[in-house]
């Protein structure tokens, strides 16, 4: 536990520890913010719910990043007044979440969206899987009449319109809810509590062959677009496919040639740096500024279109059977076959755990910048050679 004055900057350059920190600042008295092993910075307002002696309450005021330290501070500042007038408003606002509960699986399912989906980065698949397979089934009833039947059901309705992997995402997306549901105090028990998935997953090793991303690439470039710019962007970064779709024009600094990912939008929940090459920038400055979003059709929202542009960029690629994702495993194998060190790709591609393992990864926190800038250099140049080539 530490005491300090919290600031913007200060939060920022606070790191995470292998444990739960907590640091209180000394502005508003009670305001803290705790930072988890992950990263995750969160504040809340502590006070006692009587006099002395009394159990203690801890009341969220929410993530660093999505809420302002200002207004952190306005909250903390109207909670502790609330408590001086007799009050506890963290009770208050458990009654009221208990009064406003209920256990139609529709509006649970609708709770569950918006609090705790919506910070997940499959929440535009779990949605879908909900509102498409589960809701009209279940919307009715009340979740408490759910049981572990009713779940076989619905997965065996999945397999028999010829669709084992959906059943196996079906599965996952309600036992999510179900998970959520009982840390929430809704259910005591989860119906999903040993149903296996309906077929077993082989992991994906597609990797296109050099004249494959050639084809995809300088198809890419004759789209344009946002599809056709993503696709680039991919290609020469090798980073996830929501985290360039979804890159916004603040996290780009053009004059330093780099692009940081922040935390809330990366796997493992710490920003990432990623080198942008000459290529990258060039990519980049092709797409018209419109909005905050970089890869945008309409200014307002990051581009979705992705079932349509890739079935049109299979067609004119003369590529099939692969995925978006193939390309980030496709760029990996492409710097292994340059030379690049295995723990410098780690690094390239954010992975949450390297190469480097155990004790050692631990104490190694070197970022490799350097040589990570020169590594997306070097394969830029390779990819250059090959299109060249072809």
């Amino acid at each position: 536990m530490a005491r300090l004055k919290l600031t913007k900057r200060v939060i920022e350059d606070i790191q995470p520890d292998d444990k739960d920190a907590y640091y209180w600042d000394t502005v508003v008295t009670g305001l803290a913010l705790k930072v988890t092993p992950k990263g995750r910075k969160t504040f809340f307002v502590q006070y006692r719910a009587g006099g002395r002696g009394a159990p203690t309450r801890k009341y969220s005021l929410g993530k660093f990043g999505e809420t302002t330290l200002h207004k952190a501070k306005g909250e903390a500042t109207r909670i502790l007044g609330l408590r001086a007038e007799g009050r506890d408003p963290a009770e208050e606002r458990q009654s009221a979440r208990r009064k406003t509960t209920s256990d139609n699986f529709a509006e649970i399912a609708e709770d569950f969206l918006a609090k705790h989906a919506s910070q997940n980065r499959t929440v535009d698949e779990t949605t879908r899987i909900l509102k498409r397979d589960v809701l009209p089934a279940w919307g009715k009833r009340s979740v408490h009449q759910i049981g572990k039947r009713d779940v076989n059901d619905l997965l065996d309705a999945a397999v028999d319109r010829g669709s084992p992997i959906m059943a196996n995402r079906t599965l996952a997306a309600v036992r999510k809810l179900f998970s959520w549901c009982l840390s929430r105090g809704i259910i005591t028990a989860s119906p999903c509590e040993g149903v296996s998935a309906p077929q077993r997953e082989k992991s994906r090793d597609r990797v296109l062959s050099d004249d494959e991303l050639v084809s995809v690439f300088k198809t890419a470039e004759q789209m344009g677009g946002p599809f056709g710019g993503i696709i680039q962007i991919l290609i020469l970064t090798a980073q996830r496919r929501n985290e360039v779709s979804e890159m916004a024009w603040d996290e780009l600094d053009l004059e330093t040639s780099t692009w940081t990912i922040p935390s809330e939008r990366t796997k493992n929940e710490k920003p990432h740096l990623v080198h942008l090459t000459e290529h990258a920038k060039a990519v980049i400055g092709k797409i018209p500024k419109s909005g905050n979003y970089v890869f945008t059709s309409n200014g307002k929202t990051p581009f979705s279109g992705f079932s349509k542009s890739k079935k049109r960029l299979d067609e004119h690629s003369g590529v099939d059977n692969w995925r978006i994702h193939d390309i980030r495993r496709t760029v990996t194998s492409g710097l292994a076959k340059i030379g690049i060190a295995p723990h410098i790709a780690d690094k390239i591609l954010n992975h949450q755990s390297g190469t480097i393992s155990g004790v050692a990864a631990v104490y190694q926190k070197h970022e490799y910048l350097e040589e990570r800038n020169d590594a997306l250099v070097v394969w830029d140049e390779h990819l250059r050679s090959l299109v060249g080539a072809r």
